[in-house]
């Protein structure tokens, strides 16, 4: 004797045993049968960046995780068939909706930005004059639109918007015909300090004129010469005389030092920016 036990030799012995192993499969729910494991990731639907610790529910399984730095996260043990998933984070609006599970593909979720309402805290907007000057530090070195449209009410010429709405320093003035014009900067104070002498000198400076990001005067390279002679060519003169105060956007005066900055050699005794609302239209009424 072996010790083993015989065969069993009665016909389709093995094959009903196959077969009660069948319909215990068959019997097997589907959430058991098929374990799939999904990876995915959160999206800001406005910027398309990740978004870190959201977390993320499947109510149907009782079961969740909270995406990483990167936006990214996993779930083991799903089962093959659509699921609800729910999201939550402050700042965007909660998702709810079912979701395929298919093997091998990759979850990717957006969320939707949206307010979040804090008792106590109320959120005040500024002007653009006020957001430049905290910008700059300088409170009337920009004119924003709504100063300009304010003053385009009552003058549909921008030299007179530039006199009533620009900063003491900067002078406007104009001697005849279109040919008389001059912009210029100068001390707005009975004594000058050193530093505004020797960067102003004496008198009223003419200043770099840009229109657009296109310069379209720049005052003499001789100092002397400036001072002189700085009334704008004729064609530059009409150019503003002609310009419709409605179609500007901002003006903004540079001192000297902020001129020569940003435009060098031929901003350093000051510049007048001028931005209108639609660059390259043709200028006038």
């Amino acid at each position: 004797m072996t010790g083993t036990a015989p065969r069993s030799t009665r016909p389709g012995g093995r094959f009903r045993m196959v077969g009660v192993l069948l319909s215990l499969a068959a019997g097997v729910p589907a959430s058991l049968a098929a374990q799939i494991k999904v990876e995915g990731e959160v999206l800001d639907a406005a910027t398309g960046l990740p978004v870190a610790g959201v977390i993320l529910h499947l109510p149907d399984l009782k079961k969740g995780t909270i995406t990483d730095e990167l936006g990214y996260f996993a779930l083991d043990s799903l089962p093959e068939e659509p699921l609800v998933v729910a999201t939550h984070h402050p700042g965007y609006v909660a998702l709810l909706e079912k979701v395929p599970v298919v093997a091998g593909e990759t979850w990717v979720l957006r969320l939707t930005p949206s307010p979040v309402a804090l008792p106590g805290v109320e959120v005040v907007g500024l002007r653009s004059e006020e957001v430049e000057a905290r910008r700059t530090g300088r409170s009337s070195d920009f004119i924003g639109p709504e100063a300009v449209a304010e003053a385009a009410d009552r003058t549909n010429k921008l030299l007179e918007v530039l006199r009533s709405k620009a900063p003491p320093r900067l002078q406007i003035r104009q001697q005849g015909g279109v040919g008389g014009v001059r912009v210029c900067i100068q001390s707005s104070r009975r004594r000058p300090s050193v530093q505004e002498l020797l960067d102003l000198g004496t008198g009223c400076q003419p200043v770099l004129l840009v229109l657009d990001g296109v310069v379209i005067y720049s005052p003499p390279a001789v100092p002397e010469m400036a001072s002189m002679d700085g009334a704008l060519p004729e064609h530059v003169a009409a150019l503003l005389l002609n310009q419709n105060p409605q179609e500007i956007a901002g003006i903004r005066v540079l001192t000297p030092s902020d001129g020569f900055f940003r435009y060098g050699e031929a901003g350093r005794l000051g510049a007048v920016e001028i931005r209108t609302k639609h660059p390259g239209r043709p200028r006038g009424r």
